[in-house]
């Protein structure tokens, strides 16, 4: 689901379907089950994902693993304009009609430390994407690090999605309101859209938690994995799935409040009701890296 500069294409809670749990993190288990006009996206729905269970240990493993693996560089917004479509990132100005706030370019800033501040509150919500500074390509493995907000019904955070807007592949990391981390691909199947999606950490509240997460993607031999804090926690293969994307990606990463009118949003993703007075959600991106060798975090 993607509003771009050609045309909305709007593919809303169909039903979903999960992909396999082969290399799954230890311990769990995944039950089957503006003015200026320019590209668009947000990370799209995942409707009616399947879920993964797990102890409260499980999620512990998880937390903060790196083994050895190196640190992310810092978001690269050096050359970052308002309108600049050359630079390598954008972040967006213009109205969000999947809610009530506005996509609002001031609400991206660079800290002194080199860290990303994404900031949503009553005036607006963030939005970075990759532009034309940063080619899109079919292989690699791409990651952020990332300090969640405070996750809240109705909201959606995605730290990392990746993205084509000709064929509107898609394949995302997203956090539904307080009710999981959902992963899913979405592609098209002769002309109809496919959403493929699992729902990890089901009921878990990782507010404020520091977490990398990574998506490898190898279209030549046919699989795309996702990654948390360098444990492998879902995987597609395009043998065993309803369909597989096929084209160049740019990355994205972006938060969100959900139209709380919208019966298939609140389904997805709870009501959303507004922040406190004066509240504001801050999501911190601290490193953004890609490895066109795909090679894995550990």
């Amino acid at each position: 689901m993607r509003t771009s500069s050609a045309m909305v294409t709007v593919a809303l809670l169909l039903a979903g379907c999960g992909g396999g749990s082969e290399g799954a993190a230890p311990g769990i288990n995944i039950v089957p089950g503006a003015v200026a006009v320019a590209p668009v996206p947000a990370a799209a729905p995942a409707p009616a994902p399947e879920t993964a269970q797990g102890s409260p240990e499980d999620l512990e493993a998880l937390r903060y693993i790196k083994r050895g693996a190196a640190s992310l560089p810092p978001l690269d917004l050096s050359d970052m304009r308002l309108w600049n479509w050359g630079g390598k990132w954008h972040a967006s100005e213009w109205g969000n009609w999947m809610g009530p706030l506005p996509w609002k370019y001031d609400h991206v800033s660079k800290a002194a430390n080199g860290d990303v501040v994404m900031k949503l509150d009553s005036g607006g919500a963030p939005q970075l994407q990759a532009m034309d500074g940063m080619p899109p390509v079919a292989t690699g493995m791409w990651e952020t690090e990332v300090t969640l907000p405070k996750l809240k019904d109705g909201l959606v955070v995605a730290p990392l999605w990746l993205y084509d807007a000709q064929s509107s592949d898609e394949i995302d990391f997203e956090f539904a309101g307080r009710k999981g981390l959902d992963v899913t691909m979405h592609v098209k199947v002769n002309g109809q859209m496919q959403h493929m999606s699992s729902r990890l950490f089901a009921g878990r509240d990782m507010s404020g938690e520091r977490h990398r997460f990574g998506i490898k993607v190898d279209q030549t031999n046919g699989y795309v994995e996702m990654y948390l804090d360098g444990y492998r926690v879902h995987r597609w293969d395009r043998s065993t799935s309803k369909g597989f994307v096929s084209r160049t990606l740019r990355p994205f990463i972006e938060m969100w409040a959900a139209n709380p009118d919208d019966g298939g949003f609140v389904g997805w993703v709870g009501r959303w009701t507004g922040l406190a007075d004066k509240e504001t959600l801050t999501m911190t991106v601290h490193g953004y890296g890609y490895n066109p060798t795909g090679k894995t975090p550990i």
